[in-house]
């Protein structure tokens, strides 16, 4: 049963109300005034709450900054009364965070419907938020942790054939595992730091002197940054001939450090989920205040529903399609993105693949 909260200084309209619910089903509370109807609120939790705007000692404005403020409540739809037909008031309760908005008087059937609507989004969107919250424990339940255990594995299993069998391989053999040890410390190496600059980009994102500090940088020329980390990659997949390269250069209001993260980051993705023989394009240019790159490639793709929700360990199509990876990647070359004033979109590419369009604006003090 749904509970809902009604705070109304009138009496009789409080009381229509609180029928009209109760005999629709709903376990309704009632207050008087704002004072009262924050405290009840901050209690019961209730689903939805209904509140006059002018009322003695809290207006409904207030009470809604308040629930707002409250983590248990931050979310609970909101629907505002009031005999005033006022724009003002109404965008004002918009901008507060208001759900919807009734102007007395009203009918019975409107009230019913506006709530119906209000509690059945809100039912919607928390199926969906404990969606989401189930296909990340998934994630870091399983996947996460594979990601750690393989190349760990490998580096385990191998160095004890090593030690164990030493005399047995010759030079060739041993110098192939070796190359394997080292190329999964590197995987496990790259995994950690990853977890730990997504860790830190969470906790930027609270701190802005920190994130200030961390924008405050530009990069001379993005071209050398980017071609560098491209190449790199690309080497690393044993796939340079696969990458098109196409570069103009601006100077750029973003860290070289954290240029060549997102490079790194958006160009393994692309090898990573394509097959080796297809073209990894790199584009860059300007559209005199913005740096434009384009990394796109074929492959598997990503869905539009997949590409709103891409966040940290968050992995599509796992049980579908076997790869590799924790999910990071994505997820932090938007958030530099973000922290840079910038834009990262993600589009599916007609004949499979995604195209990764970060825009970054140019530092024209560095190009005078």
């Amino acid at each position: 049963m749904n509970k809902i909260l009604v705070i109304e200084d009138e009496d009789l309209i409080r009381e229509g109300i609180v029928l009209i619910l109760t005999v629709n089903g709903y376990e309704v509370f009632e207050a008087e005034n704002g004072r009262i109807g924050t405290a009840v609120a901050l209690k019961e939790i209730p689903d939805l709450i209904i509140s006059d705007i002018m009322m003695p000692e809290m207006n409904g404005f207030a009470v809604l900054k308040t629930v707002r403020a409250n983590p248990e409540t931050s979310t609970v739809p909101f629907l505002f009364l009031s005999a005033k037909a006022d724009q003002t008031d109404i965008r004002q309760g918009m901008n507060l965070g208001a759900d919807d908005y009734l102007t007395k008087p009203f009918q019975l059937d409107e009230l019913l419907k506006a709530v119906r609507v209000r509690l059945d989004r809100s039912t919607a969107e928390k199926a969906k938020t404990q969606e989401k919250i189930d296909t990340l424990r998934a994630n870091l339940s399983f996947a996460l942790p594979h990601e750690l255990l393989t190349p760990l594995n490998g580096i385990l299993g191998l160095s004890k054939m090593l030690k164990e069998s030493w005399a047995e391989f010759s030079q060739e053999d041993a110098t192939e595992m070796l190359d394997e040890i080292h190329l999964s410390g590197r995987r496990l190496y790259r995994l950690v730091q990853n977890f730990l600059l997504f860790s830190r980009l969470e906790l930027l994102a609270r701190d802005p002197a920190a994130l200030k500090q961390f924008t405050n940088s530009s990069t001379h020329s993005a071209a050398d940054i980017i071609e560098t980390m491209a190449n790199s990659v690309a080497s690393s997949y044993g796939r340079s001939a696969d990458m098109k390269i196409m570069l103009n250069d601006a100077a750029v209001k973003i860290a070289p450090e954290h240029l060549s993260k997102i490079i790194e980051e958006l160009t393994d993705n692309a090898f990573k989920f394509s097959e080796s023989g297809t073209h990894i394009s790199i584009i860059s240019r300007t559209d005199g205040q913005n740096f434009i790159i384009e990394i796109s490639g074929g492959g598997r793709g990503m869905s539009p529903e997949e590409i709103r929700q891409i966040g940290g360990y968050m992995q599509f199509g796992r049980q579908e399609h076997e790869q590799q990876g924790s999910g990071l990647g994505l997820a932090i070359s938007k958030k530099i993105v973000d922290f840079c004033r910038g834009t990262l979109a993600i589009e599916p590419l007609p004949g499979g693949g995604i195209a990764c369009i970060a825009r970054l604006a140019i530092d024209h003090s560095l190009a005078e």
